[in-house]
């Protein structure tokens, strides 16, 4: 069997494991909503804009970040993110915070069918943070 095939043949068996156990991160490009934008001067408590997600599915919400900066003398370590769901009338709730070191952070599914959000609450480095690309799925 030729090394190509060979990869490919891992690969897909990688797949398929992943989806007997039922792991499908927001990234795998198979998603119930998406939306790409910039950050620039962000500082905590900035809030993303808000998108709907009706849970119709299980897959994972998730942030990604591409070309980091921070004004910090270090350049950007990473940006604490917190995830909230919208409640009309009440407090919002927190649905988990992460760190994003400028890759891909997944907050697993957050089981709840509502509008959502994230908010900057922490730079590692200075006190804001810009991002030439993001892309958040759901």
């Amino acid at each position: 069997m030729s090394a190509w095939r060979k990869k490919t043949a891992g690969l897909m068996a990688g797949v398929a494991l992943l989806g007997i156990g039922g792991i499908t991160p927001a990234n795998a490009g198979v998603t119930e909503g998406q939306f790409e934008s910039r950050i620039e001067w962000w500082t905590a408590p900035t809030e993303s804009r808000r998108w709907y997600d009706s849970n119709s599915s299980s897959d994972y919400t998730g942030i990604y970040f591409e070309d980091c900066t921070a004004d910090g003398g270090g350049g950007f370590n990473y940006a604490d993110l917190r995830l909230w769901k919208d409640v009309p009338g009440a407090p919002d709730r927190s649905k988990g915070t992460r760190r994003n070191y400028c890759g891909w952070v997944d907050y697993g599914d957050p089981d709840d069918a509502g509008n959502y959000y994230f908010a900057l609450t922490d730079v590692s480095s200075g006190t804001f943070i810009s991002v030439r690309y993001v892309k958040v799925g759901w």
